[in-house]
C-alpha cells in the first residue's frame, strides 16, 4: 500500500503461531479503553504505533488475525478516520503524532464527525447482542451481525471503495484482486438471521 501511495506509512507485520498483527507498539495495551473512540485515543494509537497503516489523510487501519491450529479464530479489522482534515503537506513535513498534536491544539473547532468502523470476528465471545462476526459502527454497542469473518483484502477494498473512491478507481487493478471472499462458513445464529445483518 505504501509503495502505491495508498498509505503514508505501514507498520511492520508481527507474526506468531497464534496471531498476525502490527508490530507491538509501546504504552499500555491498545484495547485497555473499550468505550467509543476519542481524539485522545486516536492520537495515542499513533504515538504508540498501534496501527497497521496510516493512510494519506491520517486515518488508521488496524488489522489483526488470531489463529487456533491453523484456522482463523478471530479478527479485528478497523478503519479509524482522522478526526481532522490534515493538510497532506504537513503529514510529509512532520511525524504523524506531531501533526495530530498541532491540529489538536489549533483546530479543535474543525473536528470532523466521522465514525470509526470495525469488522470483528470473536466466536468465543458470541452471545445475544454480540454476534460471532459483526460490524461495529458509531457506538461500541452497535454491532451489526455479519454472515462470516472477512478476508483482509476485502476489508481494504471496502475502505477505499467507500471512503477513497478516487484512489480506488485509480488503483483498480490492485483492488480487483482483493475484493472477494469471506473466511469460513456462515456463523449467523437463527435469531441474527431474522434481524438486520450483512451477508458477506
Amino acid at each position: 500500500m505504501q509503495k502505491k501511495d495508498l498509505a503514508y506509512f505501514t507498520n511492520a507485520v508481527s507474526k506468531t503461531v497464534s496471531t498476525i498483527s502490527w508490530a507491538a507498539g509501546k504504552g499500555s495495551g491498545f484495547l485497555t479503553y473499550r468505550g467509543d473512540p476519542t481524539i485522545e485515543q486516536y492520537h495515542q494509537w499513533i504515538i504508540d504505533g498501534h496501527y497497521s497503516a496510516i493512510l494519506m489523510d491520517g486515518s488508521l487501519l488496524q488489522i489483526s488475525y488470531d489463529f487456533d491450529e491453523g484456522e482463523v479464530s478471530g479478527h479485528r479489522l478497523a478503519y479509524v478516520p482522522c478526526p481532522f482534515d490534515i493538510d497532506s503537506g504537513i503529514m510529509l513535513e512532520m511525524t504523524p503524532g506531531d501533526a495530530v498534536e498541532l491540529y489538536k491544539l489549533e483546530k479543535l473547532g474543525d473536528v470532523r464527525l466521522r465514525s470509526p468502523l470495525r469488522f470483528d470476528f470473536a466466536p468465543a465471545q458470541a452471545k445475544p447482542g454480540h454476534p460471532a462476526s459483526h460490524l461495529t459502527i458509531n457506538s461500541s454497542t452497535c454491532r451489526i451481525a455479519c454472515s462470516a469473518p472477512i478476508r483482509v483484502g476485502r476489508f481494504v477494498d471496502f475502505v477505499y471503495r467507500h471512503f477513497y473512491p478516487k484512489l480506488h478507481v485509480l488503483h483498480g487493478d490492485f483492488f480487483e484482486a482483493l475484493a472477494f471472499g469471506s473466511l469460513g462458513t456462515d456463523c449467523l445464529s437463527a435469531e441474527e438471521g431474522l434481524g438486520l445483518h450483512l451477508r458477506l
